[in-house]
């Protein structure tokens, strides 16, 4: 069996890179803000949708006298 290498060249030093960049701002307070502002921005997505939904489930038509 044959193993077939693939030569990344500085791809592999750049995705450390990059991840090593994202975890230093994960761990930062600017990380802490981001992670607190993503959780606040889906709770609300989260609260219009079942909004929107309810919405819809009251406006829609009756059929036969029940819901």
């Amino acid at each position: 069996m044959q193993f077939r290498q693939f030569k990344m060249g500085s791809a592999g030093i750049g995705c450390g890179g990059i991840l090593a960049v994202l975890g230093l701002v994960l761990v930062s307070p600017v990380g802490e803000w981001l992670i607190k502002g993503i959780g606040w921005v889906l709770i609300v997505v989260g609260l219009l949708v079942g909004v929107t939904g309810v919405y819809q489930w009251m406006k829609r038509p009756r059929r036969n006298g029940y819901l």
